[in-house]
């Protein structure tokens, strides 16, 4: 298994940082609204604490509704997939063509343990992949001339490559947001017994 981190699990994007805060500041609000200290502090602990990182941090640096709403699941296994990311990354992986992602245009093995994606003729490794401004898709055309060197890469060399989503986990910041939002309040709503009091 390929059980580390996220590539460049703590760089971010403007445009990251802007979204993580604004899920920061939906969580100071569902905090408010619970008036028992020990409700809050437990909601606090285990749901709306917010990591300013790719993975919502490692153990348990965020709580349930960032690693949730906000981040695609954890994957381990001999595949580039991110041990958790943000789920409006651009870089996903599908195994045909999608409607929302480019093609990449081809995958290179540079040195025999380091994943290159070119793009509109531009290298990008896995710690620059999260800069893109669009999303692109890798394929498995991309990846068949590369079948026998990956199929010798061990949980390490995988593991220094994680930087790709799944497509069926990826989606644009706003959804991802807004269930942020919902899940919140649900949890607000049923396991704190808050009613009608956040505004």
């Amino acid at each position: 298994m390929a059980p580390g981190r996220t590539v460049g699990a703590s760089l971010l994007t403007e445009k990251d940082r802007k979204i993580i805060g604004l899920a920061e500041s939906i969580s100071n609000i569902l905090n408010e609204a619970i008036r028992n200290p020990d409700a809050k502090r437990d909601f606090q602990q285990n749901y709306s604490k917010i990591s300013y990182t790719r993975d919502a941090g490692t153990g348990r640096g965020a709580g349930k509704l960032q690693r949730d709403a906000l981040c695609t699941r954890g994957r381990q296994g001999k595949a580039p997939f991110s041990n958790r990311n943000l789920r409006w990354h651009p870089l996903v992986v599908a195994d045909k063509k999608i409607p929302h992602a480019k093609p990449i245009g081809r995958l290179e093995v540079e040195g025999d343990k380091a994943l290159v994606f070119v793009i509109d003729r531009k290298r990008y490794y896995p710690e620059d992949v999260y800069k893109l401004e669009e999303r692109y898709v890798v394929l498995p055309e991309h990846w068949i001339p590369h079948i026998d060197v990956l199929k010798n890469w061990t949980d390490s060399d995988w593991t220094a490559n994680s930087c790709i989503i799944p497509a069926l986990e990826s989606t644009e910041w706003w959804h991802a947001l807004e269930s942020f939002v919902v899940l919140g309040l649900s949890i607000v709503g049923t396991l704190y017994d808050v009613r009608d009091k956040i505004v």
